[in-house]
């Protein structure tokens, strides 16, 4: 094993960054939530997440704020680790390249046992396949990047519109009309029947029942493969674009750019969420043939991207402001350690809402998966914090690290 190159040292880490990674990991978790504790397949019904005033508000709080920003983030921020990842200065590009693989290649092991034990949401997986793809493109200028990005954002969009147009064809024509319609309903019941096997498994099912559950609501969900990650693809180039060009630790170079993103990002993403989730609220549950769905898909996309470029502005400014003590000392413990702080998720949330936990699958509303999710997380930055006074690095983080260097990382703070 080439000893020339070994991980980054904890001096020299960016607070910024593990803020950045922190606050995703928060955003990621209360749009997860309800997929905890209701069946995953709830993405392909459209539904809001409960009935009445009181529901629908939560549903709103989480689609406008939250949805479509925070995977954002924390893609882009593997694109730009992935940057700092090649040129650090305890190796050469090459070398750290093949560690790079060999990194992508444990978490893809990681992610998929992570499918097949916990969850059905894992983005672990294709975040290793795709970050094969990352590598294509290390050596294309910013400008190639930054093109490129706009071209795999542009998929999911084009997509979905194409299909709706393909519909909106052929429902001119009567008799393919009709047949549409009927596999469409023929879907709806199928996608219908595939969330209500999902729930009695999960509420009152064995493990080996929520594992069979799990594989069929992953499998049901592949084919979305195609309208999420891409813009996965497009944010990771977005990222090592950025770390590239030292958006973030260049503040003084680019002070520019994040005034006018901040404006850019409020000023265009929250109207394009808002109408996003107008849209989503307008879309028959279940129906994803329908006008509202494909307007409702493309301005999530494009909003979510936007208003995610306002809160990391936002951020970032507020930071080299001085107001730091936040970031520093809530966030980014949570985001030094976020591969362990989002696979602890699906463990807790398993315990809470299993059959052979505590049970509560489908008996938790809205407001109260929010609540959780801020418990969640707060409970996560004291752990983090204590944790990290005495080790170096968080469980799994270690674990991936040994793996990818081929041999024992030291874990605690007084180790050699």
């Amino acid at each position: 094993m080439n000893t020339l190159t070994s991980p980054t040292p904890t001096r020299q880490r960016n607070h910024l960054i593990d803020g950045l990674r922190g606050l995703a990991i928060f955003g990621i978790l209360m749009v997860n939530m309800p997929l905890m504790y209701g069946p995953m397949s709830n993405v392909l019904l459209n539904a809001p997440h409960g009935e009445g005033l009181a529901a629908l508000t939560g549903t709103w709080l989480i689609r406008v704020f939250f949805e479509g920003k925070f995977y954002v983030l924390f893609s882009a921020l593997f694109g730009y680790g992935f940057y700092l990842f090649l040129h650090k200065a305890s190796g050469s590009p090459e070398a750290n390249l093949r560690l790079f693989r060999r990194r992508l290649f444990f978490l893809l092991l990681l992610g998929a046992a992570h499918v097949h034990f916990l969850w059905a949401g894992d983005i672990l997986v294709f975040y290793a396949l795709f970050g094969f793809l990352l590598i294509l493109f290390r050596n294309a200028s910013t400008r190639a990047l930054l093109r490129w990005a706009v071209v795999f954002a542009a998929v999911p969009v084009l997509l979905t519109l194409g299909i709706y147009g393909l519909i909106a064809l052929i429902s001119r024509i009567p008799e393919a009309g009709e047949a549409a319609a009927a596999s469409f309903e023929e879907g709806s019941a199928q996608t219908l029947a595939l969330f209500r096997a999902a729930s009695e498994a999960y509420s009152s099912g064995t493990y080996t029942d929520t594992v069979r559950a799990r594989w069929t609501e992953y499998l049901a969900l592949l084919p979305g493969v195609l309208f999420f990650y891409p813009t996965v693809m497009a944010m990771f180039l977005a990222g090592f674009a950025a770390a590239r060009e030292g958006v973030l630790s260049n503040f003084d170079r680019h002070k520019g750019f994040w005034r006018k993103a901040f404006k850019a990002g409020f000023f265009a993403g929250l109207p394009l969420a808002l109408f996003y989730a107008y849209a989503m609220g307008q879309a028959p549950p279940g129906d994803q043939s329908s006008g509202w769905y494909a307007a409702a898909t493309t301005v999530h996309i494009i909003g979510g991207i936007f208003l995610c470029l306002g809160y990391v502005a936002w951020m970032v400014r507020r930071y080299h402001a001085g107001n730091t003590h936040f970031t520093e000392a809530c966030l980014a413990p949570v985001g030094r350690m976020a591969l362990t702080n989002y696979i602890s998720h699906s463990f807790i949330t398993l315990w809470l809402f299993h059959g052979y936990g505590l049970g509560l699958f489908g008996k938790v509303g809205v407001w109260q998966g929010i609540l959780l999710t801020v418990i969640i997380f707060v409970l996560q930055i004291f752990w983090s914090r204590w944790w990290l006074r005495r080790y170096r690095f968080g469980p799994l983080e270690w674990l991936w690290r040994s793996l990818t260097y081929g041999r024992r990382q030291p874990l605690k703070r007084d180790a050699a």
